[in-house]
């Protein structure tokens, strides 16, 4: 059973750096090409929503944005 859990995270931990891999190629194209850069256009936008839902939620996002980055952290540590 431990195994087949280790065997699940470790995919989805694959998923999620594939993921943040994919968000750097988007934002990489779109400094480069602009808004029109076909698949990757509004890559900076979600990104720039993102961060401001977090600076919107005041102190409670600020600890939002500290937990989501403690788990990477923690993954990588």
């Amino acid at each position: 059973m431990k195994n087949a859990l280790d065997t699940i995270k470790s995919w989805a931990w694959g998923f999620i750096d594939l993921m943040l891999i994919f968000i750097a190629v988007g934002v990489l194209v779109q400094v480069i090409f602009g808004d029109g850069a076909g698949w990757f256009s509004g890559v900076v936008g979600r990104l720039m929503a993102l961060v401001s839902e977090f600076s919107a939620g005041g102190f409670v996002g600020l600890i939002a944005l500290v937990i989501v980055l403690s788990l990477f952290n923690r993954r990588t540590a």
